[in-house]
């Protein structure tokens, strides 16, 4: 799923979505046929993680614009782009599996951020439950896929922390019952989401 903090910089193909703000989907108004109304969506588009991705059509590298077969600047990016690679973690299934092959039944992303700072997540700890105690199967600061796919629900979720006030949590992947949950402060004010 490569970083998705840095899907940020770029604008999003799909939605339009400028650099540093979330996805969003548009909604017709109630009162006006012709009102439209932008609504913020928990996910960033797969679409906006193209630059970090290679071209399986151009073989253009990560971080490079697409090319022609003449060597120019192509005037769009190419559809193959757009979509997720092989060895991308998207699906939430294919993060299971991968925790459930490392031997971990919950995962924790300690995070914080907030507006004009942006925001950052802290070492990650895989763990498993055995008998009545949590026992660490993994503590890491990699930066490899599943790092990635288990850091995607913050950036989804705040972007880039923009009018954010101070918020610092955590995101539990559950594997007992595939839940997702973020919970930590907002402000001085605790909080508790799941994530869909």
């Amino acid at each position: 799923m490569s970083d998705r903090r840095s899907w940020l910089d770029e604008t999003c193909p799909s939605c339009h979505a400028a650099p540093g703000a979330r996805c969003r989907s548009w909604r017709w108004g109630r009162r006006r046929a012709a009102s439209r109304r932008p609504v913020t969506l928990p996910y960033l588009h797969i679409e906006r993680g193209w630059h970090a991705r290679m071209c399986p059509t151009c073989k253009a590298p990560a971080g490079e614009e697409c090319v022609t077969p003449s060597g120019r600047t192509a005037s769009r990016i190419h559809t193959a782009r757009l979509c997720g690679g092989r060895h991308e973690l998207i699906r939430r299934s294919d993060v299971w599996a991968e925790l459930a092959r490392r031997g971990a039944s919950i995962a924790v992303v300690p995070f914080w951020g907030r507006a004009g700072r942006g925001g950052e997540t802290n070492r990650i700890r895989l763990s498993r439950i055995d008998g009545d105690k949590l026992v660490d199967v993994e503590l890491w600061t990699g930066r490899d896929e599943l790092c990635f796919a288990l850091e995607a629900p913050v950036w989804d979720r705040y972007g880039l922390f923009a009018g954010q006030p101070h918020i610092s949590g955590e995101v539990l992947w559950l594997a007992e019952d595939h839940s997702v949950v973020i919970t930590g402060t907002r402000g001085s004010q605790a909080f508790e989401e799941t994530v869909r």
